[in-house]
């Protein structure tokens, strides 16, 4: 009777999950604005390890997150609802931005404007581990052609919130890996101390990075055609020397796409002698970076998609004439 009672509440559990890959995005999202946590997460690409702690408050009213490295030179990072500040204690320099279209990161996933993306995806449960102690569902993300990587990721049982990604090459070879390795979900704590202490910059050479929404046709380019699966969900321009001199400050447009689980960045500012070099690709675990000359302009696409995708971006952006 006790092993028919566990195996009637299983698959109670079991068809409540989420049934499609649209359903699981939405849950992993939902979380990853909601649960408040801290804890810690490493990440690990080609070969290198780099680790923060992390933590989020969200209390119905506003949202504040804070991002400490762990490696390297100490950065400090805050969340405010949209107000972004960078803090390098060492050489005492901040930075703000108001986040308007800011690009997901660890535990959320990139957005998506629609379903189809995900389309693009062959997505099975795979059953269910332990991450940072907790139970997680492991679902894997199989890609349906060659534009982008497979995706393992861990959700948590209880909150939905990611606590795992891997992006897996052909070869089943794990390019990346995002997790926590300890994490405290449901964490609570007064936030006007917090709030207070992201906002004590005396002594420190502050610079404001303004972004504000764009579009490619009001910058003067347009897009020939689509990448399969990946539609543009932002454009944004910031000057590209923030604390430079207010009256030549030069512009670098971002231009973000997203299938849902992967995203790919463009972005494009007037080309420079002294500081673009030749053209040049590069890879980092599973982010690759493509840098080319256009006349008179200087494109930069990352992201954490093959080779082929970054260079077929790279390709559908012309200049209007």
């Amino acid at each position: 009777m006790l092993a028919l009672a566990g195996s009637a509440r299983l698959a109670i559990a079991d068809r409540a999950l989420p049934t499609d890959a649209a359903a699981w995005h939405h849950r992993i999202q939902q979380a990853a604005s909601s649960v408040s946590y801290q804890g810690t997460v490493v990440v690990h690409a080609a070969g290198g390890v780099s680790s923060a702690r992390v933590m989020r408050l969200q209390d119905g009213r506003q949202r504040l997150e804070r991002s400490e490295s762990l490696d390297g030179e100490p950065r400090l990072q805050w969340r405010l609802n949209q107000l972004a500040t960078t803090v390098w204690p060492q050489s005492k320099r901040a930075q703000t931005e108001s986040l308007r279209d800011a690009v997901a990161e660890f535990p959320a996933l990139p957005a998506a404007a629609d379903a189809a993306g995900l389309a693009n995806y062959e997505m099975t449960v795979t059953g269910r581990e332990r991450v940072a102690g907790r139970d997680a569902d492991v679902l894997w993300f199989k890609p349906r052609d060659k534009w982008r990587f497979a995706q393992r990721l861990w959700v948590d049982q209880a909150t939905g919130l990611l606590l795992r990604i891997d992006t897996v090459g052909p070869q089943a070879e794990v390019l990346e890996s995002a997790a926590f390795s300890d994490v405290q979900v449901g964490w609570r704590a007064p936030t006007e101390p917090l709030i207070k202490a992201m906002k004590r910059l005396d002594g420190y050479r502050v610079v404001h990075a303004e972004s504000v929404r764009t579009t490619a046709t009001a910058e003067g380019w347009q897009l020939s055609h689509a990448v399969a699966g990946f539609e543009l969900i932002s454009c944004s321009k910031r000057p590209l020397d923030p604390g430079g001199d207010a009256g030549s400050r030069l512009q670098v447009i971002q231009a973000v796409f997203s299938d849902g689980l992967a995203h790919v960045s463009v972005f494009i500012e007037p080309y420079d002698v002294h500081r673009h070099q030749a053209s040049l690709s590069t890879t980092v675990g599973a982010t690759h970076t493509m840098n080319s000359r256009r006349g008179d302009w200087w494109l930069t696409v990352v992201g954490e998609v093959p080779a082929t995708t970054i260079q077929a971006m790279e390709a559908i952006w012309e200049r209007r004439a």
